[in-house]
């Protein structure tokens, strides 16, 4: 077969623009970085490479909620700490007002100073944090602690010393407000009927009417705010009696110490919160390992593919004048 000049020139061209094709792209690899800029390019790194951007994607969501909670918690213990301190004020109070060597006029005084303290714990019961009441459960709008003309405390409406509200605030103080953390939230059963598996969301609740207790009646009050109007009713008496004011102060001592098991719940809860934040954080690490392992390529590495090809591609052009000089009367001579 007989090669002519126009064969050896339509070859070399040929291998000639493959070889500065794969030159531009290791060339639009150093410059960018990455593997491939089309998913036709490597379709299973680019399936591969979705699928990690989606779960990191999930891992900012978690980053954001957890940030949130950490946020909400914060303002939470802030709040029941604040009442605990107002507590132990109403606790100093009542101990000075039972001692016998106090006057009516005393013992007023210190109604008057319970009956502040009595406001300020309400404000705080009350605190908002955003849109959302801190201690009002699952509920948003509705105020979760509100008092009538008589002194008497309640709870979404319902009496906190009514027995037969007790049920009602049962199901209340056990309010959930579950949240995906990370937890790998499921559920068990199907549609419509499938149960959320709690222990795969974070809890994030709190009540408080939980922490304040509820259930008793008017005249044997279990509830905090309660308990301090009785106190404070029985100070004021004229005919003061020293049994009847002292039958609350283990009740009061009982529920005072509910109120330190709620901040300490709070402090589990943030404990449990900063484990679920360093571990997303671990797992937001090694996806952003992997998406560079798979998207982008070694900078040293693509530097010197790109110099090899140039090389190659320099070579090839030297080649061809060499070859490609003579024309087709040298040839024929």
């Amino acid at each position: 077969m007989r090669i002519t000049t126009s064969m050896m020139s339509n070859k070399y061209i040929k291998n000639l623009n493959k070889s500065a094709y794969e030159m531009n792209k290791l060339s639009e690899k150093v410059d960018t970085g990455r593997k491939f800029s089309k998913g036709s390019e490597d379709p299973v790194s680019a399936i591969k490479a979705y699928k990690l951007r989606r779960e990191y994607r999930t891992t900012m969501i978690y980053e954001t909620n957890i940030r949130d909670v950490e946020s909400f918690l914060t303002s939470a213990e802030t709040n029941l700490t604040e009442i605990h301190n107002n507590m132990e004020k109403v606790y100093t109070s009542y101990l000075q007002g039972i001692n016998g060597t106090m006057n009516a006029e005393t013992r007023k005084i210190i109604a008057k100073e319970l009956e502040n303290l009595q406001g300020s714990i309400l404000t705080s019961l009350n605190a908002k944090f955003e849109d959302r009441y801190v201690f009002g459960g699952t509920s948003k709008e509705v105020i979760p602690f509100t008092v009538d003309d008589s002194g008497n405390l309640f709870f979404k409406g319902l009496n906190v010393d009514d027995p037969n509200d007790k049920d009602a605030l049962d199901a209340l103080a056990n309010d959930t407000i579950n949240i995906d953390l990370g937890l790998g939230m499921t559920f068990t059963g199907t549609e419509p009927d499938a149960t959320l598996n709690t222990d795969t969301v974070f809890d994030m609740s709190m009540s408080g009417i939980g922490f304040m207790g509820y259930g008793g009646t008017g005249d044997d009050p279990e509830n905090l705010y309660n308990l301090i109007g009785k106190i404070k009713d029985e100070l004021e008496k004229e005919n003061f009696d020293y049994n009847e004011i002292t039958k609350y102060i283990g009740k009061f001592e009982e529920q005072k110490n509910q109120v330190l098991v709620g901040i300490t719940d709070i402090g589990a809860k943030t404990n449990y919160l900063d484990f679920l934040k360093t571990r997303n954080e671990d797992n937001q690490f090694n996806l952003n390992k992997k998406i560079l392992d798979v998207e982008f390529e070694d900078p040293a590495e693509a530097i010197v593919n790109f110099k090899m090809q140039e090389y190659s591609y320099n070579a090839a052009l030297s080649m061809g004048n060499k070859i490609l000089q003579n024309s087709f009367i040298d040839f024929m001579k």
